[in-house]
């Protein structure tokens, strides 16, 4: 079994050479610390496992993490912590291409997946998830209308409190996205306002019946509305039980010779 530790876009591919490892307490396993910059901001994943990790990647377009992993061992046991603040939402888990399904265990700022496999030799490991940087698709979730153009994608970010709408095909001409407002979508500010902008300016707006209403131009492309709370792609589950990690090493501690 597997646990990961993830609680959400990176437009270069990384690759971290084989990181040097640290062994756990008594030799249980072994315990490795990948470093991730991306976009102005820094994450450290750790991943502990009986075997050898290495060639770490991490790609912000794909929203996924890539390693090798070389194994001596029939059986082979992982466990992974990643901050859901760097990759987040409804995860997918690869072994070789197959797809596995570990055990996962959300906490509020990140997510613990454990996973157990079997096998001798080198092996790829991948995981996937949709969101980067706290920003969730909630296409679905909100009550729009444009008077010209679609509406691409409509994306949430907690960590600034804003909705972003991706605006594309508007046939050259202005037009107004009417949004309908609920505190369980976006909340206003202390004098009851909201900070919107379109392209990077920012824009006078109007509401009326319960309906936020933007002018945007024939070439605008992003409108972003800022509020002081804004509604993630899912609420938070139970805290992590972080009592599952000393399961691993306790699992780990079987395989002890293999780093003696």
């Amino acid at each position: 079994m597997i646990k990961i530790l993830f609680p959400f876009l990176v437009l270069t591919l990384f690759t971290i050479p084989v990181v040097d490892a640290v062994p756990l307490s008594d030799m249980t396993g072994l315990k490795f610390t990948f470093p991730v910059k991306t976009d102005d901001r820094s994450f450290t994943i750790d991943v502990t496992a009986n075997s050898q990790i290495q060639n770490f990647h991490f790609d912000k377009n794909e929203r996924s993490i890539t390693f090798d992993i070389t194994s001596s061992i029939e059986n082979n046991i992982l466990e992974m912590v990643i901050p859901k603040s760097l990759i987040s939402g409804d995860f997918r888990f690869y072994l070789d291409d197959a797809e596995l399904f570990p055990k996962l265990n959300q906490g509020k700022h990140a997510l613990l997946i454990t996973t157990q496999f079997s096998g001798i030799g080198e092996h790829k490991i991948k995981l996937q998830g949709t969101t980067y940087l706290d920003i969730f698709d909630i296409s679905e979730k909100i009550i729009y209308e444009t008077s010209t153009g679609i509406i691409d994608k409509i994306e949430s970010n907690p960590s600034t409190n804003s909705l972003i709408f991706l605006l594309n095909d508007t046939n050259k001409n202005a037009g107004q996205l009417s949004i309908k407002l609920s505190d369980d979508i976006i909340t206003p500010f202390e004098n009851n306002e909201f900070i919107v902008i379109v392209d990077g300016i920012d824009t006078d707006y109007s509401i009326e019946d319960d309906m936020l209403n933007i002018q945007f131009n024939s070439n605008s492309k992003k409108i972003t509305i800022i509020g002081t709370y804004v509604i993630p792609e899912f609420y938070e589950i139970a805290p992590l039980i972080l009592a599952s990690s000393f399961i691993v090493l306790i699992v780990l501690r079987k395989h002890k010779k293999l780093f003696i």
